[in-house]
C-alpha cells in the first residue's frame, strides 16, 4: 500500500469512528478496468509517445465514461455496484495480486469494459483468470469494441458469457441482474448450454436516462475502503477533472474515429449522433460545480448547438452561479460571438480543438472541414476575450500525409505561437495516431483511405500487444504515404522539434526540454535496438511502463488542466459532501 493509500486508510478509519457505516458487501455487479497489457510489470516494454496526451499513462488506466453512467443508475435502484481499475491497482503496487482479489470478491457478475480497442489484451486475460479462479461468476463485455467483435468474442472467447452491445448499456445490464430471461434482454449476444445465442441489436435509446452522478465513487470508495480501485487515473487526486457527456457520437465522419457519424450508422445501429438535453447538461454541470467543486471537462462540442441551446445552457449556469474551471472540447473554429456568450457564464474558459494537420487538403480529406485562417481567427478571439487556455492538436499517421507534412505541422505551430505574441495560454501539441486505427472508422473500413492494416480481427490486435515489445511493434497499420519505421521515426522527431521551439519561445526552459529530450531519445533507441534484435536497454528498465512515476515529456505536464495544489483540498470536500448527503 502507498503513502497516499495509508493517509486515507486513516481518514477513512476516522470515518467509521465518527459512525459513517464501511460496509462489507455482496455486489450485484462488479465493474473491472483492465489494463492495455496484463502482464506489463512482467514484460520489458517501450509504450513511447502513445499517451503523452492523454490523463493517463500507457497502460491507459483511464475507464470509459460509462462506466459512471453504470454506476449511478443500477445503484440508484437499489443495486449493489463498485467499480473496481486493476490496471491502476496494478500501477500503484508490482506487490497486488489479481488473483488474490479475485478470491474475496463476492458477487455474481463481472463487467469488463472492452471500449478502446488498446485494452483487447487485458481484458480477455482478466476474463480468463476470472474463469480459472472463479468459475461461479458470469463475465460479460461492453463497449465500442466488445460491440463490433461481439460475434468473434463469442465464437473464439469461451471465458466471456456475454456481450452488451451498444453505447448505451444501463437497462440491458438491469434485466440481467433481475434475473430476466437471458433471451428477453436486448442487445445480448449469450451462451446457453454450450450455444451461443444472439438477441440481436435493437435497443438504442436516448442518453437523458443516464445518470452521472460523481458522488456515487466517493461513497463506494468509503463504503469499501478501496480509493485506487475508483480513481479515474493516476493523478486524478492531485488534479481531479469530471467529465460532462453531451453526446454520444457525432455529426462529423473524421476519418480515424471510431466514435463518428459514419462508424454509428454503419456499425452502433444509429442514424446519427443523439444529444443529451440542454437541461440536463446544466443539471450534470451544476451538480459537479454544487457538490465537488472540481473542474468540469464538457465532451462534445455544444457550440455546435442551435442559438437556443447553446443560450439556454450558458444562461442558466451563469443565473446558477457556476464557479468551477470548464474545459470545452470543440470540432471545428467557433465565432467571436458564440465565444463572447460562452465567457459570459464562466470566467474560466479552456479549449481544445484538433486540427490534426496543417495542411488545409490534409485535413478536409480526414473529415475535418475548416481552413488554416478560420482556425487561426478562432485562437486569437479565443484568447482576446480572456480565455484560460487553448490546446491545438496535431497528428502522426493520416491519410495523405507525408513526412515532410508532419514537419510542416511543426513549423506551422510555431507560426501559431508567435502569431498570438508567444501567449503562455496557448499549448501545441502533435501525437502519433497509435497504436491501433478504431474499428468501425472510415480508416480501418475505407481501403481508399490509403491504410494498410496489419491487424483486422480481434485476435490480430490481441496477439500484436502480447508478442510485441514496442510501440512500432504495437502500430497496427501503415499509410500509403509512411511505413511504421517512417511514422514511428517522424513522431520523435516532430515532437522533439516542437519541444525545441517551445525552449526557444519561451513556453518551457532548457532543463525541461532537455530532460523531455533524454526521454525521448531514451525511447527511441529501446525502439532502434529491439528492432535490430537488441533488447539490452529494454531490461535495463529505459523507457518503459512499470508504475504511476514513470517517465514522460513535459507535454504530460502541459495537457493537464487544473490546480495540482488544491485536488487534495477538493477531494476532502467531496468526502465531506459525500458523508453530509448520505446521513440525511
Amino acid at each position: 500500500m502507498k503513502a497516499q493509500d495509508l493517509s486515507f486508510f486513516g481518514f477513512f478509519l476516522n470515518l467509521y469512528i465518527c459512525g459513517f457505516n464501511i460496509e462489507l458487501v455482496k455486489f450485484d455487479l462488479v465493474l473491472m478496468h483492465p489494463p492495455s497489457i496484463y502482464d506489463f510489470r512482467k514484460r520489458d516494454i517501450v509504450a513511447g509517445p502513445i499517451s503523452e496526451l492523454v490523463p493517463s499513462t500507457g497502460v491507459f488506466e483511464m475507464y470509459p465514461i460509462g462506466f459512471l453512467a453504470i454506476l449511478s443508475y443500477l445503484n440508484a435502484r437499489g443495486y449493489r455496484v463498485r467499480i473496481d481499475n486493476i490496471a491502476l491497482k496494478m500501477l500503484g503496487s508490482r506487490k497486488y495480486d489479481f488473483n488474490e482479489e479475485l478470491l474475496k470478491i463476492d458477487t455474481n457478475y463481472i463487467g469488463i469494459d472492452l471500449h478502446w480497442l488498446p485494452h483487447v489484451h487485458g481484458a480477455l486475460n482478466l476474463a480468463r483468470i476470472i474463469k480459472e479462479e472463479r468459475p461461479d461468476i458470469k463475465v460479460m463485455l461492453g463497449g465500442f469494441s466488445a460491440t463490433y467483435y461481439a460475434k468473434e468474442i463469442m465464437a473464439n472467447f469461451k471465458d466471456v458469457d456475454l456481450v452488451i452491445r451498444g453505447d448505451t448499456t444501463e437497462q440491458p445490464m438491469e434485466m440481467v441482474l433481475e434475473g430476466r430471461r437471458m433471451e428477453d434482454v436486448p442487445n445480448a449476444i449469450f451462451r446457453d448450454n454450450g450455444r451461443v445465442r444472439d438477441n440481436g441489436f435493437t435497443f438504442v435509446p436516448d442518453m437523458d436516462y443516464q445518470e452521472f452522478d460523481y458522488t456515487q465513487i466517493i461513497k463506494s470508495s468509503i463504503k469499501t475502503m478501496d480509493v485506487s480501485g475508483h480513481l479515474p487515473y493516476c493523478d486524478w487526486m492531485k488534479e481531479p477533472v469530471a467529465m460532462v457527456l453531451s453526446t454520444h457520437g457525432c455529426s462529423y465522419s473524421c476519418g480515424i474515429c471510431g466514435g463518428s457519424y459514419f462508424a454509428f450508422k454503419n456499425f452502433y445501429n444509429r442514424s446519427g449522433p443523439i444529444f443529451r438535453s440542454s437541461q440536463k447538461i446544466v443539471e450534470d454541470i451544476m451538480r459537479i460545480n454544487d457538490d465537488l467543486k472540481i473542474p468540469v471537462f464538457v465532451a462534445g462540442d455544444i457550440l455546435m448547438r442551435p442559438d437556443r441551446e447553446t443560450d439556454y445552457i450558458f444562461d442558466n449556469l451563469r443565473k446558477e452561479g457556476l464557479d468551477v474551471p470548464l474545459l470545452m472540447e470543440v470540432f471545428v473554429p467557433h465565432t467571436r460571438e458564440r465565444l463572447l456568450k460562452l465567457m459570459r457564464a464562466s470566467p474560466d474558459v479552456s479549449m481544445e480543438i484538433s486540427p490534426d494537420s496543417s495542411d488545409d487538403r490534409i485535413r478536409f480529406k480526414n473529415g475535418r472541414p475548416y481552413v488554416n485562417k478560420a482556425l487561426e481567427k478562432f485562437v486569437f478571439d479565443f484568447m482576446d476575450l480572456g480565455g484560460k487556455k487553448m490546446d491545438v492538436y496535431f497528428m502522426v499517421g493520416l491519410s495523405g500525409q507525408t513526412r515532410e507534412d508532419v514537419l510542416k505541422d511543426v513549423k506551422y505551430a510555431r507560426h501559431l505561437m508567435e502569431s498570438n505574441n508567444n501567449d503562455k495560454r496557448l499549448f501545441v501539441f502533435t501525437s502519433p495516431l497509435s497504436p491501433f486505427l478504431d474499428p468501425g472508422s472510415k480508416a480501418f473500413e475505407t481501403p481508399g483511405m490509403g491504410y494498410k492494416l496489419r491487424f483486422r480481427t480481434l485476435l490480430d490486435h490481441y496477439n500484436g500487444l502480447d508478442q510485441g515489445r514496442t510501440w512500432e511493434d504495437f502500430l497496427s497499420y501503415e499509410t500509403d504515404w509512411m511505413d511504421r519505421q517512417t511514422i514511428v521515426e517522424t513522431t520523435y522527431d516532430a515532437i522533439d522539434l516542437l519541444l525545441k521551439d517551445k525552449e526557444e519561445l519561451g513556453y518551457i526552459d532548457r532543463e525541461e526540454y532537455s530532460r523531455s529530450h533524454h526521454v525521448l531519445e531514451s525511447s527511441r533507441l529501446a525502439v532502434r535496438l529491439s528492432r535490430a534484435g537488441d533488447y539490452g536497454m529494454l531490461s535495463r528498465g529505459e523507457a518503459l511502463i512499470k508504475d504511476c512515476g514513470d517517465k514522460y515529456t513535459i507535454l504530460k505536464k502541459q495537457i493537464m488542466w487544473g490546480d495540482p495544489t488544491s485536488g487534495e483540498k477538493k477531494l476532502i470536500f467531496m468526502i465531506y459532501r459525500s458523508l453530509h448527503s448520505s446521513r440525511k
